[in-house]
C-alpha cells in the first residue's frame, strides 16, 4: 500500500509539473488586436494601418513605430516571442523591436533588442521586471511600409 501511495503521489506531481510547463499556458495575441501607434502631430497612422489575417500591416507611405502592451502576472524575467509579417518583402520586414518594463515614475528597465531581417521570423526579447516596474511593452521601431507584426507570445 505504501508503494502504491508513493507512486500515486509522484505521478500526480509529474502531471502538475507537466501542466505548469505546458506552453498552452503562455499568453498570446495577434498584432492587430493589440497595437498602438506612435503618432506625430502631422500624421495619423491609424488611417493607414491595416489588418491582415490578425497581423497589423503598415499600409502607410512612411515608417510607423508600433507599441504592444504585455500583461504580466508576476515579477521576474519575461520572454516575449515576436513574429513579424509573412506578407512583406525582405526590406519591408526588416526592423527592430525591444521590450521595456516601466514603474510609472519615469524610470524604465530596458530589455533585449531583436532585429528582423526578412518575412515570417519569430525572435525573442526578454526583460527583467522587479516589483516596482510592473508594466511591460514591446516597441517595434520604424516598421516600413508593407511590413508588420503578426503575433506575440509570452510567459505571464
Amino acid at each position: 500500500m505504501k508503494h502504491r501511495a508513493t507512486s500515486l503521489f509522484l505521478g500526480l506531481c509529474l502531471v502538475i509539473l507537466g501542466a505548469a510547463a505546458n506552453p498552452a499556458y503562455a499568453r498570446s495575441m495577434t498584432g492587430f488586436s493589440s497595437f498602438h501607434a506612435e503618432t506625430s502631430l502631422s500624421t495619423d497612422p491609424y488611417t493607414c494601418l491595416a489588418e491582415n489575417y490578425g497581423a497589423v500591416e503598415n499600409s502607410c507611405g512612411y515608417k510607423v513605430s508600433l507599441e504592444f502592451a504585455i500583461p504580466i502576472d508576476y515579477p521576474g524575467n519575461h520572454t516575449i516571442n515576436v513574429t513579424n509579417g509573412w506578407f512583406g518583402s525582405t526590406s519591408a520586414e526588416t526592423f527592430s523591436c525591444a521590450s521595456y518594463a516601466y514603474a510609472g515614475n519615469g524610470s524604465a528597465v530596458y530589455g533585449t533588442k531583436i532585429s528582423f531581417t526578412g518575412p515570417g521570423q519569430t525572435l525573442q526579447t526578454s526583460v527583467d521586471v522587479d516589483d516596482g516596474a510592473t508594466s511591460v511593452q514591446v516597441i517595434c521601431w520604424y516598421v516600413p511600409n508593407g511590413g508588420g507584426v503578426a503575433n506575440l507570445n509570452w510567459n505571464p
